[in-house]
């Protein structure tokens, strides 16, 4: 059996290590049209924070580590062409022919509209290995830079620059940063201490209309005009897709079409990662999810069901953790923000609680949950020590419906140097607001 996988960032590396577990005696080969495999969508800014000494060692993976499992790797080579009814690829390099093919080409950020569309010297993100390298020199040499867009990816970056103390400007439509995984109200703590940042300018309700480049950028918003050395984008992820995708029936954000197994509507043609929308089960829909965990599961379950369908992908809770300014962030599931989607009345807590009984940092927390059954739904976490692993445990805890009664006899371990007395999971139910042990 030939297998091929386009692309070798997360969904296709997944794909093609599980693939290679299930399949031994399979000829399986990646495509990859950048210089260098698994590199982190990330690399840019952890370079930068010297947590690698080189950029090209800002990979999950290698291409001998793929190679030493007897998986072929083929890099800067792009695909043209897909003739599905041949079981045929076209690339620039050469024509192969498959009896499956997994398509994980993943994600880019590259339309808005502003004007820079055309301009080949300016490269809008960050996300693979020839952009960042592209704009690495850019960006060092920059002492203003622009973010258009205050998610994740946004303030991460943000955060970064604002270490190697230049000043940022973070551009973002909604009212407050993060809004698709916090509510506004829970970010306070947090808010009040970034906006301290003399060097950190926020631009909230507001859009970008145009970009200007003469010496400098001139970006045009609403109602005012900002200078800056630099501009990314972190909004506006969108499926990498090539003509030949609309051959394959698609969603009307052209993400591709794929059944509960991950196949497309060419058999023998798998779609994965950021290519395809995800289930979310407590939202009973499917959405655009662009997240690194979503891509390697996706990766893995569409290996699962090359020779027969019979694992259906189960999609994710959008959760995410993350570190800015200090702070520890993480979430899970749904926000109170979004209760308009849940078909049931939702109801929410929040307390506090010190990190351990010798460490009283404080994990600021919030919780939502059905108001009568009493299921979690979803949570939230702040705090300036690293609280980011108990999100794990709470997506854990909604994908098995567990209520607030049975979440207070959940265990976990004691020691008082390491933990409180409960844990934030089990004291949701208690009706304690306090920062104590319970």
């Amino acid at each position: 059996m030939k297998i091929y996988i386009i692309g070798a960032s997360f969904a296709g590396v997944s794909g093609g290590i599980h693939a290679r577990k299930l399949y031994p005696e399979a000829e399986i080969t990646i495509i990859e049209k950048n210089p260098i495999v698994g590199f982190l969508p990330g690399g840019l800014l952890l370079y930068l924070q010297n947590k690698f000494e080189n950029l090209n060692d800002a990979v999950f993976v290698t291409k001998k580590q793929l190679n030493e499992q007897n998986i072929n790797v083929k890099l800067a080579e792009t695909l043209l062409d897909c003739k599905a009814e041949k079981h045929e690829i076209i690339t620039d390099q050469a024509t192969y022919h498959y009896d499956k093919l997994i398509l994980a080409n993943g994600s880019e950020q590259k339309s808005l509209n502003i004007g820079l569309e055309n301009d080949e010297d300016w490269d809008p993100s960050f996300k693979n290995y020839d952009l960042t390298h592209k704009i690495l020199t850019q960006i060092q040499n920059a002492k203003t830079i622009a973010i258009i867009g205050a998610g994740q990816a946004g303030m991460e970056a943000a955060s970064t620059f604002i270490d190697l103390k230049k000043t940022v400007h973070l551009i973002e439509a909604m009212d407050y940063p993060l809004f698709k995984y916090f509510d506004p109200e829970f970010l306070t703590p947090f808010l009040n201490a970034v906006q301290k940042y003399s060097n950190l300018h926020f631009h909230f309700n507001t859009t970008v209309s145009e970009v200007v480049k003469n010496d400098q950028y001139e970006i045009l918003l609403d109602d005012k005009k900002i200078i800056s050395d630099h501009v990314l984008t972190t909004v506006n992820v969108h499926p990498q897709l090539a003509k030949f995708t609309k051959k394959f029936k698609l969603h009307s954000d052209n993400t591709i079409q794929v059944n509960e197994y991950l196949e497309t509507s060419a058999k023998d043609v798998f779609a994965v990662g950021d290519l395809v929308h995800s289930p979310i089960p407590i939202r009973k829909e499917s959405a655009y999810l662009p997240q690194i965990n979503h891509a390697v599961r996706s990766g893995a379950v569409a290996a699962e069901n090359l020779l027969q369908q019979h694992m259906k992908f189960k999609g994710g809770l959008r959760t995410i953790g993350t570190k800015a300014f200090g702070w520890y962030l993480a979430s899970t599931g749904l926000i109170e923000e979004e209760a308009f989607v849940y078909t049931h009345e939702i109801a929410s807590k929040t307390f506090t609680q010190q990190v351990s009984l010798v460490d009283k940092t404080i994990i600021y927390c919030k919780v939502v949950y059905e108001k009568n059954t009493e299921q979690l739904l979803g949570m939230q976490l702040l705090s300036k020590a690293d609280c980011l692993e108990k999100i794990n445990t709470a997506a854990l805890a909604i994908e098995k419906n567990m209520t607030l009664d049975e979440l207070l006899q959940s265990d976990h371990f004691f020691q008082a140097e390491f933990t409180n007395v409960m844990e934030p999971l089990n004291r949701i139910n208690m009706g304690s607001e306090n920062r104590h042990a319970f």
